[in-house]
């Protein structure tokens, strides 16, 4: 029996206008097959799917997929088994994923099959990947709440003379003890000034008494993601900063209450940034306000001024606005927020208001 995931596919496929559809993104391949590993495509057709992988990974996807006919690499090319495939089967058109397969393997399958016989095609499974399922949604519940226990931990360790890279150390460590398979990212860990970077590159400067620092961290649990940030602050804070924070504490706030089924994503965004903006700091927050999160961190949709994209229950996002002064500080607070029929649930509410 075909699983209600691959049938949506097929319907998404017969819309594309295609006969056969080639996955090769390694979260696509997870979400599709269960299939945890690498090295590995799908080929799905309306009466087949085939699972295409080497011997380095027969073992692992023998115990893992189910409802796709396995393939093993022989001494052909994972290429010229697709174009077997697709010849001996008599498809006429194969779809691929336009934004993943390179240039150099476009150019193979160009050479095997004829530049008439292919589509590139965007976004197929990532559409069906937006909306999570309830096995989806537990396995991200497990997530986060191993993510906010890392971050109250770090709260209670964290000292001035520490290095960011000692506390990025032991919040790794302290994560995967709790079941945790790696961080989501390198978790960042940005002190003083450093904050004012949104992507800091976590170092060995040291925490200091009077001194912001910020939590930017995730863990991966059983595949899925977790993303969530919040600054602290070590010692007495100035009048500043905390007039930044309740800035973006309210921004947030009005986001998250804007993050509604029906709503569009880009309406959430412009209720952060009218919020920043009115406040006189507009053009100190240049990132968009969120993002999905799922078997990937960053994922659809997209939660910023372009975005059109409808939100739907089952949605999981982030909203995260921020507000950075070089040279200086900068303040992001993100949570994590599953849209449901009636409104959203904070994921993350088990963490305090910031600082």
């Amino acid at each position: 029996m075909i699983n209600p995931r691959l049938k949506r596919l097929l319907a998404l496929c017969e819309r594309a206008r295609v006969d056969a559809f080639l996955v090769t993104a390694c979260p696509n391949v997870t979400y599709l097959s269960g299939f945890k590993g690498t090295e590995s495509w799908i080929l799905v057709t309306a009466k087949a799917r085939y699972f295409i992988t080497d011997s380095r990974y027969a073992e692992q996807a023998r115990k893992e997929i189910h409802g796709f006919k396995l393939i093993l690499r022989d001494g052909r090319s994972a290429l010229q088994m697709i174009s077997d495939l697709v010849k001996r089967r008599g498809l006429k058109v194969l779809g691929f994923e336009s934004s993943v397969l390179t240039y150099s393997l476009y150019l193979g399958l160009k050479d095997l099959l004829g530049e008439s016989r292919l589509r590139a095609v965007s976004g197929l499974v990532e559409a069906l990947r937006e909306v999570k399922d309830s096995s989806e949604i537990c396995q991200i519940r497990k997530s986060v709440e191993i993510a906010v226990k890392g971050y109250h931990y770090a709260r209670q360790f964290a000292r001035p003379g520490m290095s960011e890279r000692q506390v990025q150390a032991r919040l790794e460590y302290f994560t995967k003890s709790l079941g945790a398979e790696k961080p989501a990212f390198d978790i960042i860990i940005a002190s003083g000034p450093r904050s004012s970077m949104p992507h800091c590159q976590t170092n060995e400067t040291k925490l200091q008494n009077n001194r912001p620092f910020l939590v930017d961290m995730g863990v991966v649990y059983n595949g899925y993601n977790s993303d969530l940030t919040r600054p602290s602050f070590l010692g007495r804070m100035n009048n500043l900063y905390k007039k930044i924070y309740e800035i973006v504490w309210t921004a947030q706030r009005r986001g998250i209450r804007k993050a509604c089924p029906g709503v569009l994503a880009g309406d959430v965004d412009a209720a952060c940034r009218e919020t920043i903006r009115n406040s006189g700091y507009g053009k100190y927050f240049g990132h968009g306000t969120g993002h999905g999160v799922g078997l990937e961190v960053h994922e659809a949709p997209t939660i910023s001024p372009r975005s059109k994209t409808v939100l739907r229950p089952g949605m999981v996002i982030t909203v995260e606005p921020g507000v950075y002064l070089p040279g200086r500080f900068g303040v992001r607070i993100e949570d994590m927020l599953l849209i449901t029929n009636k409104g959203n649930e904070v994921l993350t509410r088990d963490l305090d208001k910031p600082v």
